[in-house]
């Protein structure tokens, strides 16, 4: 593949139960964070060198140790929890005074630790297993999760900007919010919420058996998201433009489903797509639609193996469908069995067999043919190459059109009920329409300082990239030459610029 996967961090979170142990602590990250911003996630962070030094009472595993000491000082950062042995005796202008030093630096968290006589105990917290981010994903970790109760008399907070709505909620309630398309849950956060809501009359070890088991099942690999109970993301390695290096296939839909861009070459990808596939037709779900979202080669090559897949196990004819444009494009190249137009709408159902609809929207810009999908009801928009979670949208004339793509994005951002969005590559956003206003600031500033360079002197596309990306990379260099293209091709058909 064209782009190495980048490699996780360790981390370690905790899942902090209330007294009673019939609700868990959940919070949401900053929407501006630029990792998961606007998901719901429980308490934790990326494990410091430092922790590793702290001594905890009655550990038997050393490198779990190190990791309960993260998950204890992240809690404590992120929440103004203290997990510790002997905090009972501090009261909560204490533990606020102690969260101020160690948060503006003037004391370790070793050092408060010592000064005031608290310890770790090992016995306080259950292992639950790790969870590795996807390896789409730019920033990745690997994270050890602990179950554990929240100390009496300690009410969590959003102690830092990192985190809002800090709140402990019954597992049930959590997924209520999942299941009405209200919150984004990161996957492990989902995972756990669901075992959690089936054990939660039971005991704290017992949870955390199941969610062990849970982990321990899958090697603690998160395979695909589950985006809300309509759509799976299903990162595929693919071909694709620097930085990413997957992208995006999505089963839209259960008991009547469409699978949007099959496009990865690679066997074992396809083989682990099919498998997901294979588990919804085995349930007598009705596949009724393999799309293809555009031409480009990062979104085609695995259709049609699966239809012929689909056929070969269980003699099912789904037919291959997009654009009429980008059939046009991949004539030879793939066969197209149905045409989807602008406003086009697939009836779907979920697992419970509620039907829904995925309405089409016809999105040129980036490339004639562009298909981009939207959920009216959930509020969630599937944006295809239009806006991404992870690396830039290059619009490359004569396919591409920047005037033509702005009208785009401007149709997508004032779309009724507009929540999310997931693009054909990285996460989902949780600030859809803001992501989308983003994106339409970004490409009038750049128009700004193309006309800027010009006026510079550059007479050439290679001389205005040299003005305006400044410090760019130089295998970027081609891509950001086509986007000048594009920009100078909207300004002379705008009589901005004459020829």
């Amino acid at each position: 593949m064209n782009q190495k996967t980048a490699t996780p961090k360790d981390a370690a979170a905790v899942i902090l139960l209330n007294e009673a142990g019939d609700k868990v602590l959940w919070a949401q990250r900053n929407p501006q964070l630029a990792f998961l911003g606007g998901w719901h996630a429980f308490p934790g962070g990326k494990f410091e060198a430092s922790d590793a030094l702290i001594k905890i009472e009655n550990g038997a595993d050393a490198e779990l140790e190190k990791f309960i000491v993260c998950a204890v000082r992240e809690a404590f950062e992120e929440t103004g929890v203290l997990l510790v042995r002997n905090g009972e005796r501090l009261t909560r202008g204490q533990r606020a005074s102690l969260h101020d030093d160690l948060i503006s630096g003037r004391m370790t968290f070793a050092e408060i630790l010592q000064h005031w006589n608290l310890w770790i105990d090992a016995n306080d917290f259950q292992y639950t297993g790790f969870w590795t981010t996807p390896q789409f994903s730019p920033v990745r970790f690997k994270t050890r999760f602990f179950l554990t109760a929240c100390p009496p008399k300690q009410t969590p907070y959003a102690a830092i900007s990192e985190l809002q709505n800090v709140e402990f909620i019954r597992p049930d309630d959590a997924l209520g919010r999942w299941k009405n398309s209200e919150v984004l849950i990161s996957p492990p956060v989902l995972l756990s919420l669901k075992t959690l809501s089936k054990t939660e009359d039971q005991k704290i070890e017992t949870a955390a058996e199941n969610l062990l088991k849970d982990s321990q099942t899958v090697g603690g690999e998160i395979r695909y998201i589950e985006l809300n109970p309509r759509v799976i993301c299903f990162p595929l390695k693919t071909e694709t433009l620097p930085p990413a290096t997957h992208t995006n296939s999505f089963i839209v839909g259960r008991k009547k489903f469409v699978v949007i861009d099959a496009a990865s070459k690679d066997k074992t990808e396809q083989d682990d797509l099919h498998a997901l596939v294979d588990s919804l037709i085995e349930k007598e779900f009705v596949c009724q639609a393999i799309i293809i979202t555009h031409l480009h080669q990062d979104h085609t090559g695995g259709e049609t193996v699966l239809q012929a897949h689909l056929f070969d196990k269980f003699n099912l004819r789904v037919p291959i469908a997009a654009h009429r444009l980008t059939a046009e494009s991949l004539a030879g190249k793939v066969s197209i069995q149905k045409f989807i137009e602008d406003g086009e709408a697939f009836d779907l159902q979920d697992e419970t067999g509620e039907s829904f609809e995925l309405k089409t929207l016809h999105t040129p810009g980036h490339a004639r043919g562009l298909l981009a999908f939207y959920d009216e009801e959930f509020g969630f928009l599937l944006s295809g190459d239009n806006v991404v979670g992870y690396g830039s949208v290059v619009i490359a004339p004569p396919e591409g059109d920047m005037k033509i793509y702005l009208e785009s994005l401007e149709r997508m951002k004032n779309l009724f009920n507009l929540k999310f969005l997931c693009g054909s590559h990285g996460s989902a956003i949780f600030d859809a329409s803001g992501k989308i206003a983003e994106y339409i600031r970004h490409r009038l500033e750049r128009e700004k300082q193309v006309l800027e360079a010009l006026e510079n002197g550059a007479k050439t596309a290679r001389e205005i990239v040299e003005q305006v990306y400044v410090g760019l990379k130089p295998e970027l260099m081609q891509l950001a030459e086509k986007s000048v293209e594009a920009h100078l091709e909207k300004l002379y058909n705008e009589e901005k610029l004459s020829r």
